[in-house]
C-alpha cells in the first residue's frame, strides 16, 4: 500500500518543535517554542493534555515511564508519567539543550547543547558518564549504539565525530555538516541513527542522500537517495525493526527506504514545504511515523512499511500468524491492482496477472508513485515574516518590545494572562519611567524622545503616548480588513505598516499625515526625525536568499520625497535589525552578524562591522541596540548560546568598534587605509588635522617601501594642496628628487583639470536621486573626510588647488628663538615630529590673520587659543607682560576704525615696556630735569 499522510494539526507556536512516543506506543508527546509539553492519545485528539515547563522547551524524550524535557533554564528536567510531577534534574548546561535521545536497549540519556558539549548521563542524574567537549561549534545531535560502545555527535563546526565510550576518545571524523553558529539558525540538524538491534550500521545525512556506515570499520556500506529529493536531507531514523529507514529534507520531504534492497518505498511532500524538525517511529512497529515541523505543526504517516498499518501490530489477543497471512494476501492484491493498471483505461490486465503468477514476467518490487513522476518545482526559502527591530520573540513571558538609544520597553505576562508594560529611559531628564497595564495585549512597540507607540494585530489599534508636555495619549483604530504588522516612532513622525501593504503616517500628536502603498509585503520599519525607512519583499525569495528593498520616505511640510534602494544581505541570511545612526544614516544587520550603513550622499551600502569577529564562542551572537557614527561605536548586547538577551538579570551593553573590512587589517598600511576610508564615509568625530596626519603617514610608508608611484597616486587621490609641500619636503629628505618634482607640479595639474570630471561621475551627480537628508557638496577628495567635525571652535576654509609657495608656513618671525643646536637630529627615514607639527601649522595658515577672533569669542577663549603663537612672536615678554599685550591686541582687532592710531600707540608702549626697568621716581626726575 502507498504511504498515507494524515492532516497536519497545530501543536505549538512557530519554532523548533520536538516529538517522541511513549514506550507502549499509545501516546504522542510534543514540546515546542511556547514552553508547553502536550500529550496526545492520537493525532485526532482534539484535547491533548498540556503542561507548561517554562518559556520554551527544545527537546523531549520518553524512557522508563519518565519524561525528560529540555527547559529554557538550560537543564534536562525529569517528570513522572502520566502525573507529570517533577522528578529531579538530570544535567545542566550553560546554553540551550538541542537534543535528548535514548533507545530501549541502553540505560542512559544522550544530551547535546549549544555550549559545544555533549553528555551521556545516567537516568538518575548525578555526574555525567561521558562528556564530549572537543567540539568547536554548537552540538546539533547525538546517537548512541545499543551496546553503549560508540557515540556519534554532529556539531556546527561541520564535523561528525565518532567517539569510543570506553576510551573516551575520538576515533573518526567526517565533514558532512553545514557550518552554523547557532542551533536555531540550522536548517540541517544532522540527526543520526544506529541500527536498533545490534548497532551494526550508522545512518547519517550527507547532502541529498543518507549514508550507511559499517560500525566495524566505519567504511561506507551504501547510500540512499532519490532523484526527486529537492534539498539537503536533515534527519535519518531507523525503524524499530531496523528494516526501514526514514529521512526528511529541508524542503519538508519525507522518504522511506527499505534497508536491505535500498528501494524507496515512497516520498511524501509536506503540504506547506516547512522544514521537518523531528521524527519518531511508533514503538509498536506498525509502520506509523509522526513528525513535527518548524511551524509547530504535528503530522503523521501511516502504511510506511508498504502495508496497512491498522492491521500490523503485536497484540497478545490477536493471532500473529493470521494477521501476517492476511497482510501478505492484502499486500499481494493491492500490489496487483496498483502495479498492473492499464495506462489507457485503468483496467486490470488478467494477462499480466497470469504471467506474473506463472513467473513469466519479472515483477518490480518497488511501486511507482504518481507524485514521483512529476517534475519537481525548485524549492525556495519561505519569505521572512515581519518583525520589530531590537525586540525579542513574542511568545516569551518576559520580553523586550524595544531597546534603542532612547530607552527600553519591557512586557511582562503573568500566569493568569495579565500583561504589563514598563518603559525605562536611559536619560531620566527626558522623561520619567512609565508603567501601564497591557489591556489590549500590545505586541509591538517603538520609542523615541517624543512619543511611545504601541500596536497590536487584533484588535488592530495604534496607541501613542506623547512624552512632551502633559503626556497626552491618543488612539486610532484601523479598518476591519487591516492588521498592523510593524510600527515605528521618530521625533517628528509615527508610522505603521499593515497587511494590506499600506504605510500609514501620523504626526506625534495624532494627525493623519499620509497613506502610502508599498510595493511588497513589509518586513520592518525604522524612522528618524520626519523620515521613514520601510523594508519589504521586492520579489519572492529565491532558493536561499531574501529579495528585499527599502523605501526612504521623507516628509517636509506637505511635500513627500521617496527613494528606493536594494537591501543587501549575506547569502542565505535574513534581516535581523534595522535602525539609524545618530546622524540619520540607515543601518541594518543580518542574521550572520554583518552590520551595514547606507551613505545617502554616495547612495551605497557599506559593511561597517562583522560582529562574529567579536564572539568568543561559535554559538554566541550580538543583539544590536544602536549605532553611533560620531563615536565610531556600535552598542550591542552579547547573547551567549542564543540570539536575544534575557530580561533578568539585565544585560550589559557593550561597545563594538566600527571597522571597514579591508584586507590585511593586521598590517600598519591597511590600518591607516581603513581609517581614511571610514572617516570619508561616516560622520566620525575627527578633524582634518588627524586625517592629514594619517594620510602623511601612509605616504611615508609608501616612500619607505620604495613604491614612488603609489605615493604619487595617494597624493592624486587625496587632492589636498596643503599636504603637497610636506610630502615634497619629506620626499626630498629621502633623496627622491624625482618624486618631489612630480609633487611640485601636481597642484598646477589640478588647477588645469578642475573642470574635467569622470563622465560617469558627472552623470550620476546630475541625476535626481531624491536624497532625503541634508547633503553637503561632494568633495573632490575621495579619502579626506567629507563630514568633518572640528574639535576646536574654528572655521576651516574649503581647500582649493593653489600653486606651491616657497614659504608654506607663512612669514617667519625674525626675533623667534633659534632651536637648540645640540638637539639630536632624527633619521630622515622616519616621519619626524617636525613634519607632523607642520601638518597642524598649515591650519593656521589658511586664515590671512590667525589672531583674528571668531564670532562672539571672548578674550579668555581668544587668548588661550593664541597664547602659543604670541609667545613665539614675543619670546622676551614675561607672562604678565604677555597678558597685557594680548589685551591691547584683542581690543585693537575688535575696533578696526581706530586701528591705525592704536597700533601706533601700542608700538610706543611696547618700546617703553621693552626698555630697561627703572623706578617711577627716577623716571620722573629725568623728565623733570629736562
Amino acid at each position: 500500500m502507498k504511504v498515507e499522510s494524515k492532516s497536519l494539526r497545530y501543536a505549538h507556536a512557530e519554532g523548533h518543535t520536538d516529538v517522541c512516543y511513549s514506550e507502549d506506543g499509545r501516546h504522542i508527546i510534543t514540546c515546542g517554542h511556547d514552553g508547553d509539553v502536550r500529550i496526545w492519545i492520537d493525532i485526532e485528539d482534539d484535547d491533548p493534555t498540556s503542561h507548561c515547563v517554562g518559556e520554551s522547551a527544545s527537546a523531549v524524550c520518553f524512557k522508563d515511564k519518565r519524561l525528560y524535557v529540555a527547559t529554557d533554564n538550560h537543564a534536562v528536567q525529569a517528570y513522572t508519567f502520566p502525573a507529570f510531577d517533577k522528578d529531579g534534574i538530570i544535567t545542566r548546561f550553560t546554553a540551550p539543550v538541542t537534543q535528548i535521545m535514548s533507545t530501549p536497549k541502553i540505560e542512559a540519556l544522550g544530551t547535546t547543547s549549544e555550549n559545544m558539549e555533549a553528555k551521556i548521563c545516567s537516568l538518575e542524574g548525578g555526574a555525567p558518564l561521558f562528556v564530549m567537549s572537543d567540539h568547536k561549534g554548537p552540538v546539533l545531535s547525538i546517537a548512541i549504539c545499543p551496546q553503549m560502545k560508540y557515540a556519534v555527535t554532529a556539531s556546527g563546526d561541520g564535523i561528525l565525530r565518532v567517539w569510543d565510550i570506553d576510551t573516551q576518545k575520538t576515533i573518526k571524523e567526517l565533514s558532512c555538516v553545514p557550518k552554523i553558529n547557532t542551533f536555531y539558525a540550522a536548517k540541517v540538524i544532522c540527526r543520526m541513527s544506529f541500527e536498533p538491534s545490534e548497532g551494526k550500521y550508522l545512518a547519517y545525512p550527507n547532502n541529498k542522500e543518507i549514508v550507511l556506515l559499517d560500525s566495524d570499520n566505519w567504511g561506507q556500506r551504501m547510500a540512499f537517495s532519490h532523484n526527486t529529493i529537492k534539498c539537503a536531507i536533515s534527519q535519518s531514523l531507523f525503524s524499530p525493526c531496523g528494516q526501514y529507514l526514514a529521512g526528511s529534507s529541508v524542503a519538508g520531504q519525507i522518504a522511506i527506504w527499505e534497508v536491505q534492497s535500498g528501494n524507496c518505498i515512497d516520498i511524501i511532500e509536506h503540504p506547506t514545504s516547512h522544514n521537518v524538525s523531528s521524527m519518531a517511529w511508533n514503538p509498536k512497529g506498525n509502520g506509523v511515523l509522526v513528525y513535527c515541523d518548524v511551524a509547530g505543526q504535528l503530522g503523521m504517516l501511516v502504511n510506511c512499511y508498504g502495508k496497512d498499518s491498522s492491521k500490523i501490530g503485536i497484540d497478545a489477543e490477536e493471532d500473529i500468524e493470521t494477521v501476517e497471512r492476511m497482510d501478505d494476501n492484502d499486500g499481494l492484491v493491492d500490489d496487483l491492482i496498483e502495479n498492473y493498471e492499464s495506462d489507457d483505461d485503468n483496467a486490470i490486465s488478467l494477462e499480466r496477472i497470469k504471467n506474473e503468477t506463472l513467473g513469466l514476467v519479472e515483477r518490480d518490487s518497488r511501486p511507482v508513485s504518481r507524485a514521483m513522476t512529476a517534475i519537481p518545482a525548485p524549492s525556495t526559502v519561505p519569505p521572512q515574516a515581519p518583525f520589530q527591530p531590537s525586540s525579542t520573540p513574542g511568545h516569551l513571558e518576559h520580553r523586550y518590545m524595544c531597546w534603542n538609544e532612547v530607552g527600553i520597553v519591557r512586557c511582562h505576562t503573568g500566569e493568569n494572562g495579565e500583561s504589563t508594560i514598563d518603559v525605562e529611559f536611559h536619560d531620566s531628564n527626558v522623561h520619567h519611567g512609565i508603567h501601564l497595564n497591557n489591556y489590549l495585549n500590545h505586541t509591538m512597540a517603538s520609542l523615541s524622545t517624543h512619543v511611545l507607540a504601541l500596536a497590536c494585530e487584533t484588535p488592530s489599534k495604534l496607541v501613542c503616548i506623547s512624552l512632551i508636555g502633559s503626556s497626552k495619549e491618543w488612539t486610532i483604530s484601523l479598518p476591519d480588513t487591516e492588521e498592523i504588522v510593524c510600527v515605528t516612532a521618530a521625533s517628528g513622525i509615527v508610522a505603521c505598516a499593515t497587511n494590506a501593504r499600506l504605510l500609514r503616517i501620523f504626526t506625534p500628536m495624532g494627525t493623519q499625515r499620509q497613506v502610502i502603498s508599498l510595493a511588497g509585503p513589509v518586513v520592518c520599519l525604522a524612522g528618524v526625525n520626519t523620515t521613514v525607512f520601510a523594508v519589504y519583499h521586492q520579489t519572492d525569495p529565491g532558493l536561499s536568499d531574501q529579495h528585499l528593498a527599502m523605501d526612504i520616505i521623507a516628509f517636509n511640510g506637505r511635500q513627500v520625497r521617496s527613494k528606493t534602494v536594494f537591501m543587501p544581505l549575506t547569502p542565505g541570511s535574513k534581516l535581523s535589525w534595522l535602525g539609524t545612526s545618530e546622524a540619520g544614516s540607515p543601518c541594518s544587520c543580518d542574521s550572520t552578524g554583518i552590520v551595514r550603513m547606507y551613505d545617502v550622499t554616495s547612495a551605497v551600502w557599506m559593511p561597517i562591522c562583522d560582529t562574529t569577529s567579536h564572539c568568543k564562542g561559535a554559538s554566541d551572537s550580538w543583539f544590536i541596540v544602536s549605532v553611533n557614527e560620531q563615536a565610531q561605536k556600535i552598542c550591542a548586547i552579547m547573547c551567549r548560546g542564543s540570539s536575544f538577551p534575557l530580561t533578568a538579570p539585565k544585560p550589559i551593553v557593550a561597545e563594538l568598534p566600527i571597522q571597514m573590512p579591508l584586507c590585511e587589517l593586521d598590517t600598519e598600511k591597511s590600518q591607516y587605509e581603513e581609517q581614511l576610508v571610514r572617516w570619508a564615509h561616516t560622520s566620525s568625530d575627527v578633524d582634518v588635522k588627524a586625517a592629514r596626519e594619517t594620510a602623511l603617514k601612509l605616504f611615508a610608508l609608501a616612500c619607505r617601501s620604495e613604491i614612488e608611484q603609489r605615493a604619487l597616486e595617494l597624493m592624486e587621490l587625496l587632492k589636498d594642496d596643503r599636504l603637497l609641500p610636506l610630502a615634497a619636503k619629506y620626499a626630498s629628505r629621502l633623496g627622491r628628487m624625482h618624486l618631489a618634482d612630480k609633487l611640485s607640479n601636481l597642484a598646477d595639474t589640478w588647477e588645469q583639470n578642475a573642470d574635467k570630471l569622470n563622465t560617469h561621475f558627472r552623470e550620476l551627480d546630475t541625476q535626481e536621486t531624491y536624497d532625503v537628508t541634508s547633503t553637503e557638496e561632494l568633495n573632490a577628495s575621495l579619502i579626506i573626510p567629507q563630514k568633518t567635525v572640528n574639535k576646536k571652535v574654528e572655521t576651516v576654509t574649503p581647500i582649493k588647488p593653489v600653486p606651491i609657495k616657497s614659504s608654506p608656513g607663512g612669514a617667519r618671525n625674525p626675533f623667534k628663538k633659534q632651536q637648540n643646536p645640540n638637539k639630536n637630529v632624527q633619521s630622515p627615514l622616519t616621519l619626524t615630529e617636525r613634519t607632523l607639527v607642520e601638518v597642524h601649522s598649515t591650519e593656521t595658515a589658511e586664515n590671512s590673520d590667525p589672531l583674528t577672533p571668531l564670532e562672539n569669542e571672548t578674550f579668555v577663549d581668544w587668548f588661550s587659543r593664541n597664547k602659543t603663537t604670541m609667545e613665539q612672536q614675543n619670546p622676551e615678554l614675561t607672562p604678565s607682560e604677555l597678558t597685557r599685550h594680548g589685551i591691547r591686541t584683542f581690543k585693537s582687532i575688535n575696533k578696526p576704525a581706530e586701528s591705525s592710531k592704536r597700533k601706533l600707540d601700542d608700538s610706543m608702549e611696547e618700546t617703553v615696556t621693552n626698555a630697561p626697568k627703572q623706578s617711577k621716581l627716577s623716571s620722573f626726575s629725568f623728565l623733570k630735569k629736562d
